[in-house]
């Protein structure tokens, strides 16, 4: 970078800035340009030649002057230069190169996105070291930032639990085909009649990503490590008592009382199965580095990319793709949900390798079960404290105003199954509630919105600032990074947070999550009255046998939440995306993400 940074540098201080024409010029006067020595500059210029920038031809005996030829426009050598780099693995210095000279060039960053986009999708390579043709199947997504933290208890956001999803695994999975929990790490599994003591038998020979059997041990320390103060996710294993290894294979779990969706919660993401001695050896290194039994292991994550390549001896099958790579690349964000990986999105924008044969883009779109709310702080003192005023805002911020008023992929919410009826809209007009004898009108300091600094978290924050202010209700916007934001202090600081619930098929789950998560905001909003009456409504549901029996419990839960105004449903995303006509075994799970270890390469 320092060589191009001098080219352009030198190009800017000659009085002939055109190409291929020589001209002459003193070293002396070279050396001034570059702020460097004659000897220096000798040594520059040469290596500039080497490169084919410029052609450099000294002086011969006293008075003669040298000539220079520079042959590249300081434009084109800094694309080539960006476009080496990125080839290179070395995203983030590429971006950083573009970013020194976008404001002096015109189309600069246009032209470097346009190519970067042409780098995302289906990659078919060939190693030599591979053995048998060497075909190396890669898939390309990009993200908008690094994956700092892969550590299953303390991932905050859905694109880095879905990397998780393939890098380790659980004791059990939940097949969302049949809505039942089968098995994953453990093959087999029973409980005693109270439904307390459950045992669970280990499979034999599964390998962690660094090459040590797994063993009971690990297990034990996993699940003990999921309920420990480093956690975010302890509500997955609130019912768990004890855990003790019986034997090498087989681990014996105690609740503390009879829990329904214990085998549910097991198959949580945030309940893998982690190594003992690795995570001892790496502590904190190990949300960077993990290391698990899942069907890809990590082998790079800075912040120019995460690369995922398939582990050889996965117990449940080798992957079909070899590589899957995510790059980071924010200025491709063209407004959809920063939390999505995009590969093939015409939502986002992202340019597609062209197929090696004949065939069409297949088309794929589901409806986000996850949607984006606001929640109210009861708990804070100030106007938030009276239920009236918390319905009066609720009125204010209706989803289905956002949605009619920004547009874009916003849809209305469909969450939580046979419960979702209780998610319907206000009804009631905000100016006639505000008219009622004895209603509150907030006239003092603003009230502070937290959210984070994304594209679609912003915009929805600018509306509630606009929508609020229309009726009298001062509102500061305050971001925050979703590290940031997870901290208890300032989820209990804020009036008002914007922020996205994960719902999948496991509803049951998805609701105790939106509850109890530590980094989310219902937790530490509901006040304790409301949090009085959803504890009576859980235990109740833990309680049912059957997702029927258990649908009535949780329409009970989401109506308390809304009938104290606890949260304001919003909308959920449309999700789209095209797919290769190379690429098979693609489908959209709940978040709208694709399975990487079910995605094949057609010949």
């Amino acid at each position: 970078m320092q060589l191009v940074e001098q080219y352009t540098r030198l190009i800017a201080g000659l009085s002939n800035k055109e190409l291929g024409v020589p001209q002459e010029i003193a070293l002396a006067e070279v050396a001034g340009i570059l702020f460097c020595t004659q000897r220096n500059a000798t040594w520059t210029l040469k290596k500039m030649q080497n490169q084919g920038w410029l052609q450099w031809q000294p002086g011969r005996g006293r008075g003669n002057r040298s000539m220079l030829t520079c042959h590249l426009a300081p434009q084109a050598l800094v694309m080539s230069a960006a476009k080496e780099l990125v080839q290179k693995g070395e995203i983030h210095t590429s971006r950083q190169l573009i970013q020194q000279y976008q404001s002096e060039w015109a189309g600069l960053e246009e032209a470097y996105s346009l190519w970067m986009s042409s780098q995302f999708g289906l990659r078919v390579s060939r190693e030599k070291e591979r053995g048998q043709g060497g075909r190396i199947d890669t898939l390309r997504f990009f993200v908008d930032r690094p994956f700092r933290c892969l550590d299953p208890i303390r991932v905050l956001l859905r694109s880095q639990t879905h990397v998780v999803k393939h890098v380790f695994d659980t004791l059990v999975r939940f097949d969302p085909v049949t809505r039942t929990v089968v098995g994953a790490l453990a093959f087999y599994w029973e409980s005693d009649e109270s439904g307390v003591e459950w045992t669970f038998c280990l499979r034999k020979g599964v390998l962690f990503h660094h090459g040590r059997l797994l063993t009971a041990d690990d297990v034990c320390y996993s699940l003990e490590r999921s309920s420990g103060a480093e956690s975010r996710h302890r509500w997955t294993t609130a019912s768990i008592e004890s855990v003790k290894a019986l034997d090498e294979y087989t681990v014996k779990v105690i609740l503390r009382q009879p829990d329904r969706l214990f085998l549910h919660a097991l198959s949580k993401e945030y309940a893998s199965i982690v190594p003992q001695d690795y995570a001892l050896k790496m502590g904190v290194g190990f949300e960077s580095w993990p290391i698990g039994t899942g069907p890809f292991k990590v082998v790079r994550n800075d912040d120019s990319m995460l690369v995922l390549e398939a582990f050889q001896p996965y117990f449940a099958g080798r992957p079909f793709l070899d590589r899957v790579e995510l790059w980071c690349v924010p200025e491709m964000e063209t407004g959809s949900d920063p939390d999505h990986m995009h590969l093939l999105r015409s939502v986002a924008g992202a340019g597609i390798v062209p197929a090696s044969k004949g065939g069409e883009w297949r088309g794929f779109s589901r409806h986000e079960q996850s949607f984006q709310y606001v929640s109210l702080n009861a708990n804070k003192p100030g106007p938030l404290r009276r239920t009236s005023f918390r319905a009066v805002l609720a009125a204010i911020l209706s989803g289905a105003v956002l949605r009619a008023e920004l547009k874009g992929a916003r849809q209305p919410v469909e969450a939580w199954g046979d419960a979702l009826s209780y998610l319907q809209e206000e009804t009631r007009q905000p100016d006639a509630m505000l008219d009622e004898p004895g209603a509150y009108r907030h006239k003092g300091e603003p009230l502070r919105l937290y959210t984070y600094p994304d594209p679609d978290h912003v915009e929805d924050a600018c509306w509630i600032q606009n929508r609020c202010a229309q009726y009298g209700i001062a509102i500061e916007i305050v971001y925050v990074e979703p590290e940031e934001l997870a901290r208890s202090e300032r989820l209990q600081e804020a009036d008002l947070i914007v922020d996205s619930a994960n719902v999948d098929e496991r509803l049951e789950l998805s609701l105790l999550e939106f509850l109890y998560a530590d980094a989310l905001s219902i937790r530490h909003h509901l006040d304790e009255e409301g949090r009085e009456e959803v504890e009576q409504q859980v235990s109740r549901m833990r309680a049912l046998t059957s997702d029927t029996q258990r649908a009535d419990p949780m329409r009970a839960i989401l109506g308390i939440l809304l009938g104290r105004h606890t949260f304001v449903p919003l909308y959920s995303n449309r999700i789209e995306m095209r797919a290769h006509p190379q690429l098979s075994g693609i489908c959209l799970d709940a978040y709208g993400w694709v399975d990487f270890s079910r995605v094949f390469v057609q010949p």
